[in-house]
């Protein structure tokens, strides 16, 4: 359904600050507090001023005697002021209905800088999916589904009790399980589309939350089982079973047994062998030996780390890590060697260790035996400071204090100004220009640096109005004029335009010459 609803909007500096569209028939009001509609600071309007109530018929629009702008009222427009002027009771105001088409701009005081915006609106009502009818429909719907199934679970023998709980049970599955279905087809494509990726999402995440979970503690030691393979943490050794007890033997046992009492067992095969075979003691008889027996641990069983493919890349990293030049690990010792400590250069041999060979100051070394040699001072670094001799005078004729390739001083002299003051006089816009004298010779300076040489006279006419601020869209270079440098005058021109001058309410047109020379 569609309905016609008011439209307000609060506008400072031509930029809408709010905006509101009124569902129900309320009031809108101005004040400085937050409980107005629109806040706004002391316009002049008593407090909490309704400037739109709703009447009879409508809304009511209330004007004041310094209101200014627009309104549209009946499909006729009119000027606020006018309508004030014509309608206004004895305290300044006026009020008339608008509705249907009507809008209106309002300037809320004189400034212009307030204003109202009103029109009226077609908004369209939501669409309402569980109205009345349609929960007495499902209520009615819920009790006869239930009641159903519930003589359904009684007559196969079920009892009461557990028959209504079952009928209740999946009837109100089903209300539910319909009533989303039903609110679904009725959404737009773009909310059902957003449900079903939401839907896929989580259950994807809860997916692979199930499948990730392997329900290890990481932190207990040794630690993950996926990185530490299925190595035994400690050696388990089997546990040999305790000796039985021996029965006591009676006396005809005793003579049987006491003949194989003296056959002796033959000696069993051990593996042990080195120190731990000799910490036993030797006996009478020789212990036998395993001829499979073998010094070395068995090597560590082929999983995670220590798969064949695995192993090859550590074996290549250690070998690769070991496989290196000794060149590295010799080096020098300090700033110095002394003679025979260490070799270098082609011999025969490593040329590392006593050596014959000799060397010289300049560092090109000998051969020898065990390669050439270095002397004391081949590999000084401090070997002294340069010796650049003295201070030597400078070419050219130049012999003053003023002689270099420095940056050259440079001098602005101002001269009267002159033109049509309007108000103001030559000393005031003399005292202003040459209170920025060093701005006008930066500008020069700068200039000076790159093109050596330049220089002379420079007049700037300029337009001042009557607050004292220099039109920027009114300087130029005047004639008579001898320096000839775009940089400098735009330079100058822009630092002109900020001038401040004192506001003597005349418009002035000033002709400020400018002389720049180089100093001495």
């Amino acid at each position: 359904m569609s309905r016609v609803a008011l439209r307000a909007a609060l506008i400072w500096h031509d930029e809408v600050m709010e905006d509101l569209v009124l569902d129900q028939a309320r009031p809108i009001t101005l004040g400085s507090t937050r409980d107005a509609t629109f806040v706004v600071p002391d316009l002049g309007l008593p407090a909490a001023f309704a400037v739109v109530r709703p009447g009879n018929r409508g809304y009511l629009l209330t004007l004041g005697a310094r209101m200014r702008g627009t309104v549209c009222l009946g499909g006729r427009e009119q000027d606020v002021a006018a309508l004030v002027r014509t309608e206004a009771d004895s305290g300044g105001f006026c009020a008339t209905p608008i509705g249907g088409r009507d809008w209106g701009v309002v300037e809320l005081d004189g400034s212009g800088h307030y204003k109202l915006f009103f029109q009226f609106v077609t908004v369209d009502d939501p669409p309402q999916y569980f109205t009345k009818p349609v929960l007495i429909a499902g209520a009615v719907g819920w009790l006869i589904s239930s009641a159903a199934l519930t003589l359904l679970w009684r007559w196969k023998d079920v009892p009461i009790g557990d028959a209504a709980f079952r009928g209740t049970g999946l009837a109100t599955a089903a209300l539910i399980l319909g009533a989303i279905s039903w609110s679904l087809i009725r959404q737009d494509g773009e909310s059902q589309a957003s449900l079903a990726f939401s839907v896929l999402l989580h259950g994807a995440l809860l997916v692979m939350s199930y499948q990730l979970y392997d329900g290890e503690n990481p932190f207990v030691w040794p630690g993950p089982r996926s990185l530490a393979g299925s190595y035994l943490v400690t050696r388990l050794e089997k546990e040999e079973p305790p000796e039985p007890p021996k029965p006591t033997p009676t006396i005809g046992a005793a003579q049987n047994a006491a003949p194989a009492a003296d056959t002796k067992a033959p000696p069993k095969n051990t593996a042990t062998k080195g120190d731990e075979g000799k910490s036993g003691g030797k006996g009478e008889t020789e212990r036998a030996r395993d001829p499979n027996a073998r010094d070395v641990p068995p090597e560590p069983p082929k999983v995670q780390f220590f798969e064949d493919k695995n192993r090859k890349v550590l074996d290549n990293i250690i070998d690769r890590n070991l496989a290196t030049s000794l060149s590295k690990f010799t080096g020098i010792k300090g700033d110095t060697l002394t003679r025979g400590s260490m070799g270098f250069g082609p011999g025969a041999g490593t040329g590392v260790g006593p050596g014959e060979g000799t060397g010289t100051r300049r560092g090109s070394g000998k051969t020898g035996p065990g390669g050439g040699g270095n002397v004391e001072g081949d590999f000084v670094t401090g070997p002294g400071k340069i010796d650049t001799g003295t201070n030597r005078p400078g070419g050219g004729g130049c012999k003053g204090a003023g002689c270099g390739t420095g940056p050259k001083q440079v001098r602005v002299a101002m001269s009267d100004p002159s033109g049509d003051f309007g108000g103001l006089t030559a000393e005031e816009i003399d005292r202003v220009v040459k209170a920025r004298a060093g701005v006008f010779r930066a500008c020069y300076q700068k200039e000076l640096n790159h093109s050596p040489g330049i220089g002379g006279k420079l007049i700037i006419h300029f337009k001042i109005g009557g607050d004292g601020v220099v039109q920027a869209g009114n300087t130029s270079t005047a004639g008579g004029s001898t320096l000839r440098n775009d940089a400098v005058e735009q330079c100058v021109k822009s630092n002109v335009n900020r001038l401040r001058f004192p506001a003597k309410g005349g418009v002035a047109n000033v002709n400020y010459p400018f002389v720049f020379t180089q100093g001495g």
